[in-house]
């Protein structure tokens, strides 16, 4: 179910004007693309959003640190990598915690 809400959403990103983006058109080619990318790279133990919000800051915490975050949390990293939205909200998460003098 997850990866039928993605691909939805990734159309969605693609639709022009009232309509979803016209086949062979850029717009739906690189939708096309995104899509078969997402199903080449999925694993099968995955988060969902909602379990990598909880780890997120950790996570983040982890990496301002240095720590080798790939090696320690790998499902994170990989939905991070997968989902632009939970990527996002990473980024806003770092620059937050880069703001943070250190104690």
């Amino acid at each position: 179910m997850r990866l039928i809400n993605r691909f939805k959403r990734l159309f969605q990103r693609n639709r022009g004007g009232d309509g979803p983006a016209v086949e062979g058109s850029p717009q739906s080619t690189e939708a096309l693309q995104k899509m078969l990318q997402m199903l080449d790279q999925t694993q099968e133990e995955e988060y969902s959003c909602d379990e990598v919000y909880q780890l997120l800051d950790q996570y983040a915490e982890a990496v301002e640190r240095g720590e080798d975050v790939a090696q320690m949390m790998p499902l994170v990293k990989h939905h991070l990598d997968m989902c632009r939205d939970c990527h996002e909200e990473y980024e806003a998460l770092l620059d937050i915690l880069e703001g943070v003098p250190s104690s």
